[in-house]
């Protein structure tokens, strides 16, 4: 019987990967001024502040993924050979990617706690026990899918497989909406533009939270019904929202905390 897939072939798998570059290359152009923005407030190109670093990061290091990636799928000169050197590269920097991610979030819930010791202490254990997991999950049993001269990382995992990734990165994101959650609804604004920043962060979280989730369920899904040559269609697509709305987070944070910096009720 034949195996009936959310991706069945390459053509959809391309399609995908297109779509992703071509939303991710939109979102850059239009975040340019931000961009500039963000270099515009620092006071030493050697003094960057820890949002502009985080910036930095997110951004290219996302262009770098998404290269690599796509690379690999859209070449036509790779043999099995050649690919043993290069398929493992993707997932490294997938979960360098993912890393980078989860500080944006683990710093923003951190800050809305009041830079809380035990959230501090709490987030750091729950950072680095993910990002442990996240590594093994994501390279565990992987191996070099060859179709027509592209190279891919597949999984052939029955217990821990990579789709197992997916819901660690999940239940962080979870914890951390939960967290700021809880702390933004605290607070008690003593003007409407406070109770405007209040419920502009509480949207952020939520957005990004359902955006990210529901990239990584789509990525489960593939790992489970996709044959092995098209698991990691959705790859790029996770790349491009992680990149997108993690980079969002830290533009939107510098546009609706400045005007407040200064205000006792507000962490900085």
């Amino acid at each position: 019987m034949t195996e009936l897939g959310v991706v069945d072939n390459e053509a959809t798998e391309k399609y995908l990967r297109i779509a992703s570059i071509s939303i991710a290359l939109y979102d850059y152009i239009i975040t340019l001024p931000a961009e500039w923005r963000f270099y515009k407030s620092q006071t030493s190109l050697f003094r960057l502040r820890l949002a502009c670093i985080l910036f930095i990061l997110i951004r290219y290091g996302s262009i770098t993924v998404m290269v690599l990636s796509n690379y690999g799928v859209f070449s036509t000169g790779f043999t099995l050979e050649t690919c043993k050197h290069y398929y493992m590269i993707s997932p490294i920097f997938k979960v360098i990617q993912t890393m980078i991610s989860q500080v944006i979030l683990g710093v923003r819930t951190f800050n809305i706690a009041r830079r809380n010791r035990r959230v501090g202490i709490a987030l750091v254990v729950l950072y680095f026990v993910s990002v442990s997991l996240e590594w093994f999950t994501n390279m565990f049993n992987r191996i070099p899918v060859v179709v027509h001269g592209n190279c891919t990382p597949g999984n052939s995992g029955k217990v821990l497989s990579a789709w197992f990734y997916y819901t660690v990165a999940m239940f962080y994101d979870l914890v951390a909406l939960i967290v700021s959650t809880v702390y933004l609804l605290r607070y008690n604004p003593l003007s409407s533009k406070l109770e405007q920043l209040v419920r502009v962060l509480i949207y952020d979280g939520i957005g990004y939270f359902v955006v990210l989730t529901g990239s990584n369920i789509f990525n489960i899904v593939l790992y489970h019904t996709s044959n092995i040559q098209t698991q990691a269609a959705g790859a790029s697509i996770g790349f491009a929202v992680i990149w997108i709305m993690s980079q969002r987070i830290l533009i939107h944070l510098r546009g609706v905390w400045s005007p407040f910096s200064a205000h006792p009720q507000i962490p900085h």
